[in-house]
């Protein structure tokens, strides 16, 4: 929405190997509701559950299923508010694209006792499944999926507890651009497991509540493992398959705990060619990037200031089992460290994994010293080698 894509981007998309641009049914249709519709075909009126606070859940809940039968679709939602209470879940080859004056919030009634809020408004899994215990795994789930905006198109988690926009897991081929996320407490806009190729670009993600670790990501790429308990779909199979070929490119980040990161890692699993390209990030309350077991990931051209306002010992990006990375180009201001490498250990859930350490090679040495750096209390990189030890085996590295 704010910055444009580059050439720059368009020439590592090559580099990491994204895929070609996603390819729907022959056979699929477009549908355009508004927020006054009614269900595909007058289904799901007859449902006891059916009453003016769930109804446009059923609309797009309709329309959805309808495209699970019919291989994919595109559903437009023109201008106005859809309040979505419950979690929509979305099949293969589909399309959701939002008008210029869309929103869609979360909605915290259901006027019913038989049926509650759910903590999700959308997942990447297909209907007919959703609520099978371990049928997804590995990348083979569904494929071909877009989210995007027209103009200013809105999704408001309404400030709702632990609420997450999209969730998306054992997935190929996820498109998220340009709409605008906001408002959201100790939850993720976008949480992200086990997904082969995907594409987050040009979106706003602003507005947070403070969590009490105060280290929410917009955007979490993680394993889904039980383990860590990172990662509660029951559909999944729980199998720590990391993410690979994700780009995040040209998006806004301001006033969060988080832009993006890991919570915590599978031990020898790793997170593989993370693309995270001219963002602009302003206002976090943690260290913005948390890099945890990422290998071949490509952080540059970022703008990264204000991380709680320039006090403590913060990071503007913080590495832990980050294996080549190539972090270069970078631009941080008011931001107490700009960028950390530090062995770790998960505490608590996940605990029982040994320690993961940095693998630096002296290419990725010389990138760091491109990075640029203003009003910062460090004008170094640190490389602490020895886990738990910050008193020695620490490298400075200065920019050039």
């Amino acid at each position: 929405m704010k910055v444009k894509l580059t050439k720059l981007f368009i020439a590592c998309s090559m580099m990491i190997g994204l895929a070609a641009p996603m390819s729907v049914s022959a056979a699929a249709k477009t549908y355009t509701i508004s927020p006054t519709s009614k269900p595909y075909k007058g289904k799901m009126t007859n449902f006891s559950t059916y009453n003016k606070y769930t109804r446009q859940y059923y609309v797009l809940r309709s329309y959805l299923e309808q495209f699970e039968k019919a291989g994919g679709g595109t559903l437009i939602l023109k201008k106005g508010t859809y309040t979505i209470p419950k979690t929509l879940y979305v099949p293969s080859n589909v399309t959701i694209r939002l008008k210029s004056g869309a929103k869609i919030l979360k909605g915290t009634k259901t006027g019913t006792k038989k049926i509650g809020p759910n903590k999700t408004l959308f997942q990447v899994v297909k209907p007919s499944i959703s609520l099978k215990s371990g049928v997804r795994g590995k990348y083979d789930g569904e494929k071909n999926i877009t989210f995007i905006g027209e103009g200013t198109a809105i999704i408001d988690l309404n400030f709702e507890l632990d609420t997450i926009a999209i969730v998306a897991g054992h997935n190929r081929n996820i498109k998220i651009q340009n709409i605008h996320f906001q408002n959201l407490k100790q939850g993720h806009f976008v949480e992200m497991d086990a997904t082969d190729t995907a594409s987050i670009t040009e979106n706003e993600f602003v507005n947070s509540k403070a969590s009490v670790n105060k280290n929410k990501e917009a955007i979490n790429l993680d394993t889904p493992d039980k383990v860590t308990k990172g990662w509660n779909h029951p559909w999944s199979k729980y199998d720590k398959t990391p993410n690979r070929n994700i780009k995040i490119v040209g998006n806004l980040f301001k006033n969060l705990d988080r832009a993006i990161g890991t919570h915590k890692y599978s031990e020898g699993k790793y997170h593989e060619n993370i693309l995270i390209q001219s963002n602009t990030i302003d206002t976090m309350r943690e260290a913005p990037i948390r890099v945890m077991n990422w290998k071949n990931a490509v952080i540059e051209n970022n703008t990264i200031k204000n991380v709680v306002n320039g006090s403590g010992t913060f990071r503007g990006i913080f590495a832990s089992g980050a294996i080549n990375p190539t972090f270069r180009e970078n631009y941080f201001e008011n931001v107490a460290r700009p960028i950390g490498f530090m062995p770790w250990r998960n505490s608590d859930p996940g605990s029982v994994y040994k320690v993961t350490y940095n693998t630096i090679s002296p290419a990725n040495i010389a990138a760091l010293k491109t990075n640029r750096i203003k009003k910062t209390k460090e004008n170094f990189i640190r490389i602490n080698y020895i886990y738990n030890v910050f008193d020695r085996g620490t490298d400075k590295i200065y920019f050039q």
